[in-house]
């Protein structure tokens, strides 16, 4: 039998009472409560909720960029490598948790701009490093010409994959931002490579 770690637990347990509860109204105490460890126990692993926020923002993009750094030799290696990215990306967007902590970042950066801060760079910025070191290796590689920055290209192609879809979802207009991913993903893709990609 697999113990999960109290470090697992409390994550756990401070994502579940974050979107109960809003991130400002769950104190220490509630989550020692609610992970079944003891408050010093929470201040082994974490400074502050705020550090936890920020280690649970982490783990929930570590979903987007994947595990390894992809190959990036061919052409064709390069079509994929962008079209699992976005299909990670997505897929990822599309859950209901995403759009809930969507909401939950927007809510508690109007109270506290050094968190919206703190949630961009961990989560849009490390996204976008990921992409940008796809587009950066395909360069290397010979297999895009760059005429624009490869930091300008992952932020180009990040605007196609998403669109206004999460816009529309964190507004309430629709349940899901995306449907038809492959299409979504496939003319993101397709647009990148018709500008950027060498020919032949």
């Amino acid at each position: 039998m697999c113990m999960v770690s109290a470090e697992i637990r409390i994550l756990n347990a401070a994502r579940d009472l974050f979107f109960q509860h809003g991130f400002s109204d769950v104190s220490t105490d509630m989550l020692a409560r609610e992970a079944a460890v003891s408050k010093a126990t929470i201040y082994r692993y974490f400074e502050n909720m705020a550090d936890i926020l920020r280690r649970l923002t982490e783990v929930e993009t570590a979903k987007i960029s994947g595990t390894d750094q992809p190959k990036i030799e061919t052409r064709e290696d390069l079509q994929d490598a962008l079209t699992q990215f976005g299909m990670r990306l997505l897929n990822f967007l599309n859950q209901s948790d995403t759009i809930e902590f969507g909401r939950l970042i927007h809510e508690e950066a109007r109270k506290n701009p050094d968190m919206g801060q703190a949630f961009f760079l961990t989560a849009y910025g490390k996204t976008h490093d990921a992409l940008t070191r796809i587009i950066q290796e395909a360069a290397d590689n010979g297999l895009l010409t760059l005429t624009a920055t490869p930091q300008d290209i992952a932020e180009d192609l990040m605007a196609l994959f998403t669109g206004s879809g999460m816009k529309r979802a964190m507004l309430g207009v629709c349940d899901k931002p995306y449907d038809g991913l492959d299409c979504n993903v496939d003319r993101a893709v397709h647009t990148i490579m018709t500008v950027y990609a060498t020919k032949g």
